[in-house]
């Protein structure tokens, strides 16, 4: 059988953490929309690197069966574009970081969800997705944030239950925010209560992947 293939959506500090961790056992495909932080994720495991535009169906298709066509199965997509900007309030602000942020935070769940859909169902694959405990914890600061890690979730759970049966997982993981070594050298006095370590998140993200939560689970990492 071939390795298997991994798909990781979004090349930043969170990204580059999971692709190594995946890299053991999988072939990794990093998608950026910078081509140079693509590579730079991709190329200690070996992997390959693409810049595909996710909110474009017809893009994400075509990314796909290229895929399909190389190496054969897709086992595994990892969401992890995000994007963060609050408000004062409920106001213009937070219209105006609605329209900035949910483009990558909710958009680019709904078109890659759509497009993976099967090759996932083929392979017995994984969708996994980090959301954030603001979702559940709305404020006027974060309002359009929590608002769209909120519709990303809903539409995950949609995902999870076309799953049904087909031995594919959809699978959420959510953390209060992230943390690594560089942002902790960089303010040693700062204590990132309830962060998560990215290394952490790629450990879950591993292990999730390799089967250790069932379809519609929903993993919070600040209470582990």
């Amino acid at each position: 059988m071939s390795r298997p293939v991994a798909i990781v959506l979004g090349a930043g500090m969170a990204g580059r953490v999971v692709a190594r961790a995946l890299g053991a056992d999988h072939h990794v495909v990093v998608v950026d929309r910078d081509a140079d932080l693509a590579r730079q994720a991709a190329d200690p495991v070996a992997g390959e690197a693409a810049v595909v535009d996710l909110l474009d169906v017809g893009d994400v298709e075509r990314f796909r069966e290229d895929v399909l066509a190389r190496l054969g199965r897709i086992d595994a997509v990892v969401h992890l574009v995000g994007g963060w900007r609050g408000s004062t309030s409920v106001d213009q602000g937070a219209l105006d970081a609605w329209d900035a942020i949910a483009p990558g935070v909710f958009g680019t769940v709904r078109t890659t969800t759509v497009v993976f859909r099967e090759a996932l169902m083929s392979s017995g694959g994984c969708y996994v997705i980090v959301s954030s405990t603001a979702a559940a914890k709305p404020t006027a600061g974060n309002v359009a944030y929590a608002t769209a890690k909120a519709a990303a979730e809903t539409w995950i759970g949609g995902l999870a239950h076309s799953f049904k049966d087909t031995g594919a997982r959809a699978v959420i993981v959510a953390v209060k925010a992230l943390v690594d070594g560089s942002m902790r050298e960089a303010q040693p006095e700062q204590a990132f209560s309830g962060y998560t370590d990215t290394r952490d998140l790629a450990t879950a993200i591993h292990g999730i992947v390799g089967g250790d939560a069932p379809n519609g689970a929903r993993r919070d990492l600040t209470e582990a």
